[in-house]
Parts: C-alpha cells; sequence; structure tokens
C-alpha cells in the first residue's frame, strides 16, 4: 500500500496541495513567534525538524542509559556549500531557481516568491555561519556535553528549545522535574546565536521561513512537478545525474528509506541462510584477533594503554544479517491514496518510539542499519560493529570463495569497522562506550603524531573530475582523517588474519597468487561500494 501510494501520481495530481492545508493554516494563523514555533514543533513529529532536532542516544557518560540530546536542524543544503565561496557561486542561481519554483508551485506568485528567496537564503546562511564545521564536530574538546532542564531550556531557550519541548508535550514549568527531565547539547553556540535570529526575525519573514522547510521537506512527495523541481537542483545541478530517475525507482528507494525493517525482514528471510551467517561469524572472530595481534606487537603503546585497548576489543559486540527486533509497524494502515500522510504516520511512530527511550536502559542488540543495505557500521556508543546481509553476498562475500577472496573483500570492510573503534572520533570511548580518556600522554601524543601523518599523506592526494579529468583541489585529510585510518587499519588487520588462516588451511593459489588476490580484491568491491560507515 505505501508503495502504490507513492505510485499514484493521478491521485498525487489531483490532490496537489490538499496534504498541507492543515498546515498551511496553522502557520499562518499563528499570532506571535512562540505560537509559530510550537507549530513549527508540531511539524518535527512529521519528521520536519525545522530548527532544533532532539532525540534519544546513549549517554555518553553513562552509555548503558538514553538520554536526550539537542542538535541543530539541518539545512537544505550541506553547510559547506553555504561556508565556501566558490561552491555557493555553483549552485546560487540553481538553487534560487529551486526555492522559487517549489513556493509557485505552492501558490506565491511571482513576486512573492522573488522576495522570499532572498530572506530565506540569507536566514540559512546565518544558521549555516554559527554551526559547527566538520572538523570542529568531530572533536570532543570543541563539543562540550552540557545539560539544562526542561524549565532551564524554557527560559534560555523559550523560541528554539521551549516551543519544541512544548509541542511534543514535556513540561517546560516544573523547575525541579523529574531526574531525566533535561537535555545535552554539545554546540551551545549555535543555540545561542539562533534563539536571538529567532527572536529578531520578523513574524512574517518566519512565517515565510518555516513554509519553505515544509514545502521542501514535501517536495519530492506531491505532485510530479514538485518531484521535478527538486530534483532538477539536488539530483542534476548537485549530484550530477543526467537523467530522472523513474517513478518505480523512486518510489523503490522511498520505500527503503521509510519503512526499512519491514522491507528487510523480507529480505533478510530470502537471501541470508545459517550458513552463512556461520561462516561470517567466523570472518569477524578471525580479523577481532588479528586486530589484537596488531595491539600486542605495536611498540608505541605502552602497558597500560595495551591494556586498555585489548579491553574495549573484548567488549566489541557484533551483529550480522539484521535486527532482531524489527520496527514492522504493526498498529499503522496505510491509505494506498495518500501517500505523504502514510510518510508522516511512519515518522510520527518513529519519532514517539525515540522519545520514549528517554532514561531506558540502551538495548545494546539494535540494529542501526537495514538487513538489505550494502553498507557496515560501528557505533561508539555502543562499541558494536554490524553488518548487514545485504554486504555479506557477493561479490563482497560467499561461503564458496576462496580465503583469499573473503579476506580481500568483506575482511577488509569487518577490519575497517574495528578499526574505527580506534580512530581519532572513536579512541575517545572506551569499551563499554563511555566517552573517557583511556590513553596516557605519551601514546596519546604518539597516536596524534602517526595521525597528522596520515592526514599530510592524504592531503597530497588530488581529486580529479570524473567528467573532464580536471584537478578539482586537494583532499582534506584532516576532515577525511576517520575513514583513511580505517582503510588502512581493515587492510593490514585482514592481510594478517589471512596468513594467520593460511597455517591451518593452505590456498589454492601460490603465496604470492593469494596476497595480489587480496590487495586486488580490496579495490574492486570499493568500486561498486562507494561509501560505507
Amino acid at each position: 500500500e505505501f508503495y502504490n501510494s507513492c505510485l499514484d501520481t493521478a491521485t498525487l495530481s489531483s490532490l496537489g496541495l490538499t496534504p498541507l492545508e492543515d498546515s498551511f493554516k496553522a502557520i499562518r494563523s499563528a499570532n506571535t513567534t512562540l505560537d509559530l514555533l510550537i507549530v513549527a514543533g508540531e511539524l518535527a513529529k512529521n519528521g520536519i525538524p525545522a530548527f532544533v532536532d532532539i532525540n534519544s542516544r546513549p549517554d555518553d557518560n553513562d552509555s548503558t542509559k538514553n538520554a536526550l540530546f539537542g542538535f541543530r536542524a539541518p539545512l537544505p543544503l550541506d553547510r559547506k556549500f553555504y561556508t565556501t565561496p566558490s561552491r555557493w557561486k555553483f549552485l546560487e542561481a540553481a538553487y534560487k531557481v529551486y526555492i522559487a519554483s517549489v513556493l509557485q508551485l505552492a501558490g506565491y506568485t511571482a513576486q512573492k516568491a522573488a522576495a522570499a528567496v532572498s530572506l530565506i537564503i540569507r536566514f540559512e546562511q546565518n544558521l549555516a555561519g554559527v554551526a559547527l564545521g566538520e572538523l570542529e564536530g568531530t572533536e570532543p574538546v570543541v563539543s562540550p556535553y552540557t545539560t539544562l532542564r526542561y524549565s532551564q531550556l524554557n527560559q534560555k531557550y523559550p523560541l528554539l528549545v521551549g516551543s519544541w519541548l512544548k509541542a511534543h508535550g514535556l513540561d517546560i514549568y516544573d523547575q525541579w522535574g523529574g531526574s531525566n527531565d533535561w537535555v545535552g547539547f554539545y554546540d551551545l553556540t549555535y543555540f545561542d546565536k539562533t534563539e536571538e535570529l529567532l527572536k529578531n526575525t520578523p513574524l512574517d519573514n518566519l512565517r515565510t521561513i518555516v513554509e519553505y522547510k515544509l514545502i521542501h521537506a514535501s517536495s519530492n512527495h506531491l505532485t510530479p512537478e514538485f518531484r521535478t523541481a527538486n530534483w532538477n537542483f539536488f539530483g542534476k545541478k548537485i549530484y550530477g545525474e543526467k537523467v530522472e530517475p523513474t517513478r518505480e525507482t523512486f518510489c523503490r528507494y522511498d520505500t527503503e528509506d521509510t519503512v526499512g525493517d519491514l522491507l528487510g525482514q523480507y529480505f533478510l528471510d530470502e537471501v541470508f541462510s545459517t550458513d552463512a551467517a556461520k561462516t561470517a561469524d567466523e570472518l569477524v572472530k578471525a580479523l577481532r584477533s588479528s586486530f589484537s595481534t596488531g595491539i600486542a606487537t605495536s611498540d608505541w603503546l605502552d602497558n597500560s594503554t595495551r591494556a586498555n585497548a585489548q579491553t574495549k576489543l573484548s567488549n566489541f559486540v557484533h551483529f550480522l544479517g539484521g535486527p532482531e527486533k524489527p520496527q514492522l509497524y504493526p498498529t499503522l494502515t496505510f491509505d494506498s491514496k495518500s501517500y505523504l500522510n502514510n510518510r508522516w504516520k511512519v515518522s510520527q511512530v518513529n519519532i514517539d518510539t525515540n522519545l520514549k527511550l528517554n532514561a531506558q536502559r540502551v538495548d545494546r542488540r539494535k540494529f542501526k542499519l537495514h538487513s538489505y543495505d550494502v553498507n557496515a557500521f560501528y557505533t561508539e556508543s555502543k562499541n558494536q560493529i554490524e553488518f548487514p546481509a545485504g554486504i555479506l553476498r557477493k561479490p563482497y562475500f560467499d561461503g564458496q570463495f576462496d580465503a583469499a577472496q573473503n579476506f580481500g573483500a568483506i575482511g577488509v570492510i569487518i577490519g575497517h569497522e574495528i578499526t574505527h573503534g580506534f580512530d581519532n572520533k572513536g579512541r575517545n570511548y572506551d569499551g563499554d562506550g563511555n566517552l573517557k580518556q583511556w590513553w596516557s600522554n605519551a601514546t596519546n601524543y604518539a597516536f596524534k603524531t602517526k595521525a597528522q601523518c596520515i592526514s599530510d599523506q592524504y592531503s597530497n592526494f588530488v581529486v580529479q573530475s570524473e567528467v573532464t579529468g580536471a584537478a578539482l583541489g586537494n583532499v582534506s585529510g584532516n576532515i577525511t582523517l576517520g575513514e583513511n585510518i580505517a582503510d588502512n587499519g581493515g587492510l593490514k588487520t585482514s592481510f594478517r588474519a589471512y596468513h594467520e588462516y593460511l597455517k591451518e588451511f593452505p590456498s589454492q593459489y601460490t603465496a604470492e597468487a593469494g596476497d595480489k588476490l587480496v590487495v586486488l580484491l580490496v579495490v574492486r568491491p570499493n568500486l561498486v561500494l562507494q561509501e560505507h560507515g
């Protein structure tokens, strides 16, 4: 029913703006800035965070328990497009066309849309300017963890946060509250400056900005004209796509994104056998053993740090295939004629479920990805690695592959995820997932020296256009550092594990051919898997 509601463009065209009418009415009838921002908080329940995003996640100081944390809401564009002049110049004109197009499709006159474009862009640039950059966000010292009670938040940030808390039914007036009535923040600078920005923005301007957030967030899910306007900018201009995806392709991906666990359960039952799970589990254990050997033989680690690293590695939890408790939405009924409303109902369940996790014990067996994802992931706060069934298939893995094939393909990816637990970000968390310094001063300094070497090496790499071959600039080694460390560590760990495996199970290949095959298969799967965690 969900997929069919997406496919039914005739119904979407006949409905037009009807799915947004109630939201437009609420936005346009708000008499004060606070009233308007409470409406914006209500929109967040539908998966449309306007200026703040608050959700439950493991507490860095006590990883056994979930707590609420506040973050800046995402902007339509990545921050670097607003803050880097060359990037902004590349898309400025096209972005203005996009904003004007969707506003006019939503009923704005050309004149009113043109006026709105300038104020929307100016507002977004202001928000982008006060957000942490990519590099700053990876450094705990730059992202202090501060807690404020609901009542304190309502006093300090009544427009930005108090409105959101009120919209979600949380008590903002109880001065003492319960022991869990607080929100943690890593970047108060954003909240300080955005509160002032909201306070100083005229109500009518802010109304236009909130309307645009609603229209933009819904543009892929309204009439085909809205969808095409979105693709012309985001698909064609930003991502370089040549042809707009067919409706069937778009709806398939949107179904995966929206009800992934439900879809993934069918995939898991179909493709992931008990034998495949057993072989994959043995591979993960082999990679963990190899990484342990690496820790034991690293001469730059002192005894205390080495012991702490081994403890963290032994506490790793790994999951294969898919979630043990998938979200199957048993209480939802989808309507084949109400595509956008179907999406909003899913968002409401997801957000309500997440907020109810506050103060609850962390489920360390919860799967982050969908079972069909061709991906892998490491979660610092859980010290957990996961490998969905989607990546535990050819060309990355097969129970019938020679060892060189499995160690060269999925083995390097497994090693990559393990290494993330000890990269420039993961190393700040202990074996229980708590943000804690477990390195000695000497090894901390040694790590930073070695990391700088990798950063310098990658910063020398030139990025070339896939279309023209022209040099676009150099890799930013500091920003890509975590992935670069994980790539190098993954290959080293898997190569070592392969040679350990050969001691017990000789290969059909010569030693030289086996080694070459491992390295070759590091490259080949990565041509398919463009990005993994």
